[in-house]
């Protein structure tokens, strides 16, 4: 089953994805289901010999409960709430034509029709757990048995001997269907994680923080509503790391400060490996006091905790996020980031609290660059 395969943690989101990914071709076919059901009013006056006025009001009563998923379908998200609308119109399409039946002089035609109900189900089960697809297809023998009893079908036990392995062969289909899908899931998740994931940390990459700010004017879904402070971190004077003892021990002592980044952060917060020695850490729903608390806690942490290659400090940038733009925050954090590393290194500055100083510096380097352009 599917769940050996995927994390019961997560499978829910699976199904979810699965239902997203199916939702079109199910509902399209439950939307033929139901209006497929209205064409076999031909039939019923083939039988008749004449227009069938007596099958007229149950073969088109199907068109209700189409209409009212037509106009439902936009507002369905959940998948659990899909199962029930879907599979709703392929049962009601079948107590449609065990209504209509009722009146048929020739009832024998029926076992057709309840098998090309079988595709239907199957049609629709697409994007439906299977779980739930193999109860809910069964009704269409318990729909059989249950008309039986006023419709008097002449050959019932052929309806049921026929439509039990149709329904067994379509179950296991579903479950192939469904395990097929989750070997998909699992390779597309794997890819997403490999998109935004530093190999050598663990840490997010930048393509993580790009699709955070995609939008320059809207918060992201891990911030909604919510302040986000942002760090940029450092380490300070790390090419000697590299020099002295090798790139493999930098590359340890990159893993290490990942290590007790995380470790200092909340599980809401996010650790972005920016390039080279630098990281970004965005601070969901922080104030600018925890966001700063946080930041000397991570400083101090690294400070004083051993690692295998050397001891390191590090130097910390901290901006707050306006809302608006998560580029400009970032390049906030890197200038107080470069103060901190021109003013003694393993340090923590708020750029809110250099802004002043560091703004005539700012304008004397745009007329430098302006004089030398004249």
């Amino acid at each position: 089953m599917v769940t050996k395969k995927i994390d019961k943690s997560e499978v829910n989101t699976f199904y979810q994805s699965k239902y997203d990914y199916y939702r079109m071709p199910s509902y399209v076919s439950a939307l033929l289901t139901g209006f497929l059901e209205t064409t076999y009013f031909v039939s019923d006056c083939q039988i008749f010999g004449r227009f069938a006025i007596e099958t007229l009001i149950p073969r088109f009563f199907i068109l209700i409960p189409l209409i009212l998923l037509a106009l439902l379908e936009p507002r369905i998200k959940n998948y659990r709430v899909a199962v029930f609308a879907y599979y709703s119109i392929a049962h009601a399409a079948m107590w449609c034509t065990i209504w209509a039946i009722w009146y048929l002089p020739n009832k024998d035609f029926a076992r057709e029709g309840f098998i090309i109900m079988h595709l239907a189900f199957i049609a629709i089960g697409l994007a439906m757990p299977v779980k739930y697809q193999i109860p809910v297809h069964s009704g269409v023998i318990l729909n059989i048995i249950i008309s039986n009893m006023w419709n008097h079908y002449e050959h019932v036990d052929l309806m049921i001997s026929l439509a039990v392995p149709v329904w067994i062969g379509a179950s296991i289909l579903m479950i192939i269907l469904e395990n097929s899908y989750a070997d998909q899931y699992l390779i597309r998740k794997q890819l997403e994680k490999n998109s935004t994931t530093d190999n050598l940390t663990e840490a997010y990459n930048r393509n993580k923080f790009e699709e955070i700010a995609e939008s320059d004017h809207e918060m992201p879904a891990e911030a909604a509503n919510a302040s986000v402070v942002i760090l940029m971190i450092d380490i300070d004077k790390f090419k000697r790391v590299n020099d002295t003892y090798g790139h493999d021990a930098g590359d340890k002592v990159l893993v290490f400060l990942t290590e007790r980044i995380k470790a200092c952060i909340r599980a809401t917060d996010l650790v972005i490996r920016w390039g080279g020695e630098e990281f970004v850490v965005l601070l969901m729903g922080a104030s600018t006091t925890v966001g700063l608390k946080i930041a000397e806690h991570i400083r101090h942490s690294v400070e004083t905790t051993e690692n295998e290659v050397c001891p390191i400090t590090i130097s910390v940038g901290v901006s707050q996020y306006d809302g608006k733009n998560y580029h400009e925050a970032v390049k906030r954090a890197d200038k107080a980031l470069y103060y901190a590393k021109e003013h003694g290194r393993n340090l923590v500055v708020h750029y809110d609290d250099i802004a002043e100083e560091i703004a005539p510096a700012s304008k004397d380097k745009n007329k430098k660059e302006k004089s030398k352009k004249k």
